[in-house]
């Protein structure tokens, strides 16, 4: 069941009210199958996203590792989910949407995650706007708003940095918010502009200018996070999820009802 992510009155500064332009739901169907093309890339691989939704695309490194589209999958929800599986070296392995319109300062992506796989790899997940969201590459850091990254240690463990300016950082999360075979609801709330902006969920929240809060399970993480340094105004139109380094090709991310808006 798609877990739809709502903004239930952003208020900006200027403005008496602002709606969502447009929210787009984005699962995987029901179908299955298995894209691990070394140093290949597909926009027909996944499913298309809704009308003005952006463009899905997978790419594959050179060092191993897959897309694997699976119903059952690991239980975020009814029909198929994407597991990721990351490569042995930093020739990554990219899922992503990208360039969807219209874009905005404003904006919101919800979805379900499961990590797994052991104790070596590294996944991100990156929201923004540039080539880096549909090219093979890492991502470049211009063009990066919002930032996580997932770290496998030793005995499963899970570290979460997330990108402030030009850095990886710990600071403003609470706890350790992310562990290794469990199922996590996700929601992002960021604001690149240049006012800050009220939301509704679990009460009033504010959000400052070039900032964005951290939502996992219904409990608010991170609170007004730095963002990192893509351009004050740029619009956000893009996200991704990719792996690299991973000895064996065991870290996998597995990822399902994803929402994502802008205001």
């Amino acid at each position: 069941m798609k877990k739809l992510l709502t903004i239930l009155g952003i208020v900006v500064v200027s403005l008496a009210g602002a709606q969502a332009q447009t929210i787009w739901n984005y699962d995987f169907g029901t179908g299955t199958g298995v894209y691990n093309t070394a140093s290949g890339n597909s926009t027909t691989f996944l499913p298309a996203p809704s009308t003005n939704g952006g463009t899905s695309r997978v790419r594959v490194g050179s060092t191993g590792g897959s897309f694997n589209l699976e119903n059952p999958g690991s239980s975020l929800g009814t029909g198929s989910e994407l597991r990721i599986v990351a490569p042995t070296s930093s020739s990554v392995n990219k899922f992503s949407i990208y360039d969807y319109t219209t874009a905005a300062t404003a904006f919101s992506l919800s979805f379900d995650l499961r990590l797994s796989g052991g104790s070596s790899g590294t996944f991100y997940l990156m929201t923004g706007d540039g080539a880096s969201f549909s090219d093979n590459s890492a991502f470049t850091g211009s063009q990066v708003f919002t930032g996580i990254r997932w770290t496998y240690g030793a005995s499963s463990a899970i570290t979460t940095n997330v990108r402030n300016a030009g850095n990886w950082v710990t600071t403003g999360l609470t706890g350790t918010p992310f562990a290794q075979d469990t199922n996590y609801s996700v929601q992002i709330r960021g604001n690149n502009g240049a006012s800050s902006i009220n939301y509704t969920q679990s009460g009033n929240n504010t959000l400052a200018a070039n900032t964005w809060d951290l939502w996992v399970g219904g409990t608010k993480i991170g609170s007004n996070l730095a963002k990192a340094q893509l351009a004050g105004a740029a619009n956000i139109d893009s996200f991704m999820f990719y792996g690299e380094t991973s000895t064996g090709n065991v870290a996998n991310l597995t990822v399902d009802n994803i929402s994502y808006a802008n205001y």
